[in-house]
């Protein structure tokens, strides 16, 4: 099992949602589904989670009502091994989406494109000729912007077994792009200066899979300590990243 797993806060279509995923990525299936046994957000014996697996990647989608939403400041970037791969992968997720970053070449890659999907989830696609596989990339704005190298070091410190594979740097010093790991996962990190009208918030969140009590305690302590503690063991660090 993973350490980490994603998990995604819709306002009811989990079910709709983990269909259109699992059709749309390789290595993918529903692995479970949990319903609200008696809660005063949603009604009795509707959907809670749909638990995923995408690209070999687990991913819950949370029905969590309309309190949080989804934003870009937490996108999924795709790797994809050929060109019918990504131009099959950019079509269906893109229907009746947002294209953030039109779909085409760039310097950095022969086929990139970034696009918000009809449910609010984002993601960057890019060509790299390897597996389909999918990293979490966390984008760094606002209060923020600036703070991505800086919260690299420190996830890397609270949780442990993690390495920086690279950073790119902006003139201004900033990070244009960075790759680590943790646990042998994949994370990326960015800054960005530009005057985005949204920033990290519940709706995308990270379950992490401990060994014991006493993990889970360190962990809270760490996360917390410049953070915020939330009910229904939710937790907050000092960069908004739940």
């Amino acid at each position: 099992m993973s350490k980490f797993s994603p998990c995604l806060w819709f306002d009811g279509k989990v079910e709709e949602a983990a269909e259109f995923y699992v059709n749309a990525f390789e290595e993918s299936k529903i692995n479970k589904v949990d319903y609200y046994v008696d809660s005063e957000h949603q009604p009795k014996g509707s959907v809670l989670t749909v638990t995923t697996t995408l690209a070999g990647q687990e991913v819950i989608l949370l029905n969590g009502g309309p309190e949080f939403s989804l934003t870009p400041a937490i996108s999924f970037f795709v790797e994809c091994e050929t060109e019918a791969q990504i131009d099959k992968l950019w079509e269906t997720l893109s229907h009746n989406g947002e294209v953030l970053m039109e779909f085409g070449e760039y310097p950095f890659s022969k086929k990139y494109g970034w696009l918000k999907d009809q449910y609010g989830v984002s993601w960057q696609l890019v060509l790299a000729e390897t597996p389909q596989s999918i990293a979490p990339s966390f984008l760094f704005v606002g209060a923020q912007f600036g703070k991505a190298e800086e919260a690299m070091h420190q996830w890397i410190e609270i949780f442990g077994d993690g390495q920086v594979e690279y950073v790119q740097k902006n003139s201004d010093g900033t990070v244009a792009q960075a790759l680590f790991t943790m646990h042998g996962q994949p994370f990326r990190v960015m800054d960005s200066g530009e005057a985005h009208d949204f920033t990290f918030t519940m709706g995308t969140s990270f379950y992490v899979y401990c060994k014991d009590q006493a993990e889970i305690d360190q962990l809270w302590e760490a996360v917390t300590a410049k953070g915020k503690e939330w009910p229904c063991g939710w937790m907050e660090d000092e960069y908004g990243v739940c």
